[in-house]
């Protein structure tokens, strides 16, 4: 059975991670996904035994818990920098070792999923030393995850280099890995690929771990609340159920504008929509 989750990344008004969790929990979600970020949660600046002490709470609250790595600005106030593709060796390290402490953390918060992505090409960088940087490191990732029991969620992106489904298998061929696997964004599915949704999802639910659900307004990628765009989400949920996904589907309204009470009413939306 799908279970509808939400993503942190709504709240940015909402910095207590404790009470988001429970604002999500009393509008009827089943999971969480965490967006790590210094305004929720952060690896490098939690204290000791903190995330024991959430996963802890999400599992009172009877939530079920993706990581997400995915915030603009996690590392920097560059958006999505440092990451795969950075051309600094230094930071492209340093990119890779947050997402090995995310990986090694994830178990204590609960989750069995990490989210990430390539990021965004940087200007100057060869897209076949791209397809070698971002292959490369996630080979060294897909290691760690197997190490820690959880597996990596990569979602391909529109505006960063692996964009397409297409692209994410181009790249999963690489890593060649068990523990690499796919978050799909029908949003981003939208954005990128022809034809419904549902036949996606039928094309490579084999691989999906993880599903962020937003509308979209034509093929801009602007993630809207539900019934803002043009998305069929009966025809989403059909293509899940058709691939036997059971796991979080987590509304992923990032533009930051969303208060606690528009996050009860999006749970509320959800769930008549999906009659969940």
């Amino acid at each position: 059975m799908i279970r509808l989750g939400y993503n942190t990344s709504g709240f940015g008004h909402t910095h207590d991670v404790r009470a988001v969790a429970r604002v999500i929990a009393r509008a009827g979600y089943a999971g969480i996904e965490l967006s790590l970020d210094a305004r929720h949660f952060h690896p490098d600046t939690a204290r000791p035994g903190e995330a024991e002490d959430l996963g802890r709470l999400f599992a009172d609250l009877g939530l079920g818990v993706v990581v997400g790595t995915g915030a603009r600005s996690v590392l920097s106030d560059r958006r999505h920098e440092p990451s795969f593709l950075t051309d600094d060796d230094a930071e492209r390290e340093r990119f890779l070792a947050f997402i090995e402490r995310s990986l090694r953390i994830a178990p204590m918060l609960g989750a069995r999923v990490v989210m990430l992505h390539s990021g965004l090409l940087p200007e100057g960088v060869d897209p076949g030393v791209a397809w070698e940087r971002v292959g490369q490191g996630s080979r060294r990732l897909a290691g760690v995850a197997r190490e820690e029991g959880v597996v990596l969620g990569f979602e391909f992106h529109p505006g960063m280099f692996v964009r397409t489904l297409a692209d994410w298998r181009r790249l999963a061929r690489d890593v060649d890995d068990p523990a690499f696997r796919l978050t799909l964004d029908v949003g981003h599915v939208a954005c990128t690929e022809e034809g419904a949704i549902s036949d996606v999802i039928r094309s490579c639910g084999a691989d999906v771990v993880n599903v962020h659900l937003e509308d979209i307004q034509g093929c801009v990628h602007v993630h809207l609340p539900v019934g803002l765009g043009d998305i069929d989400f009966g025809d989403v949920f059909r293509g899940l159920e058709a691939v036997g996904y059971a796991g979080l589907a987590s509304a992923e309204f990032n533009t930051d504008d969303l208060d606690v009470d528009d996050a009860v009413l999006a749970g509320e939306t959800w769930g008549r929509l999906v009659g969940r």
